[in-house]
């Protein structure tokens, strides 16, 4: 366990983290966003905010009502509860969306990523999806969620400039190969993994996405429940993994794949695709987001984020 001053330090980086999002956090909400090598105790996270808020120092936490920031941005209590009211109406449409989508069978998880997962949306945002498919189904899977949507008028497209409240289809991801690349394992990353929200799963698909991702204890040591740590998963090294043997499927699969490729030959910007993977980010937010961080760190008189996981 982590405890004095390094849990103090670990919760300016946590504070400092929800910051970039405008975003204050519930003592709750620090315990298990806190950024450190170490675990700690919720009981002691709660004392030590406690404390910190107490101090009314520059370079430490405030407090308002149930939420802690950094002092000086009471202000970001009321974005917070702003941007909660348009959340709520996307998690009703993304609710909404799932439900539609569950029929298609290869489709094993239906998740939400982003800002709304956090429910800190702004009014005009679209909705991120992340889902994860049967094995070797990834571009079949696609294919069909692409249909689903344009028939419901829900889908998000890349020339689209009036994006409220539409789908973002942005990430598939094949249940055999759940755990991400170690050159994408950074602090962002990480809290993109642990703040998804399920709309919908079967089969144990989100307890084995944590699990397949346990790199996340390296950067947020709280983060991961018990539960999911306890469960057995087994990551297949082989390339040709195996599935239900249907060879009209598999042709299908391929014919899916070869015909999205060729769609997007000309279209590809930061996209990555792969037979078992598929990132679509209009804008990735990784870089902005880790340059600000570190920007914080400094003016916080802080070292710099974990850079290697555990």
């Amino acid at each position: 366990m982590c405890y004095d001053e390094c849990v103090e330090e670990a919760i300016l980086k946590t504070l400092a983290y929800a910051d970039i999002f405008d975003y204050p956090l519930t003592p709750q909400e620090v315990h298990k966003f806190l950024i450190s090598d170490k675990p700690a105790d919720l009981d002691f996270v709660q004392k030590t905010l406690s404390r910190m808020s107490a101090k009314k120092k520059r370079t430490s936490a405030d407090k308002t009502e149930h939420f802690y920031f950094l002092a000086g941005r009471e202000s970001i209590v009321g974005l917070r509860k702003e941007k909660a009211k348009f959340s709520r109406r996307k998690l009703k449409i993304a609710h909404k969306t799932a439900n539609f989508l569950k029929v298609i069978p290869t489709i094993k998880l239906i998740g939400i990523t982003g800002r709304l997962a956090m429910e800190n949306s702004e009014k005009d945002d679209d909705i991120d999806f992340l889902i994860i498919v049967s094995a070797n189904r990834l571009w079949l899977t696609r294919l069909l969620v692409v249909i689903f949507l344009e028939l419901l008028g829900e889908r998000r497209r890349p020339q689209d400039k009036d994006v409220k409240d539409k789908i973002c289809l942005n990430m598939f991801l094949d249940e055999k190969h759940l755990s991400l690349p170690a050159k994408e394992r950074d602090l962002y990353t990480a809290h993109e993994v642990v703040q998804m929200r399920p709309l919908w799963a079967k089969d144990k698909t989100y307890e084995k996405f944590l699990k397949a991702n346990e790199w996340v204890k390296g950067y947020l040591p709280n983060a991961l429940p018990q539960k999911v740590l306890g469960i057995k998963y087994k990551v297949s090294k082989s390339k040709k993994l195996p599935t239900v043997h249907c060879p009209l499927l598999t042709v299908f699969e391929r014919l899916a794949r070869k015909t999205q490729f060729w769609y997007m030959r000309r279209r590809r910007t930061t996209e990555v695709v792969s037979s078992h993977r598929a990132l679509f980010h209009p804008k990735s937010a990784r870089g902005w987001v880790l340059e600000e961080y570190q920007k914080k760190l400094k003016e916080l008189g802080l070292g710099r984020e974990l850079q290697q996981p555990i």
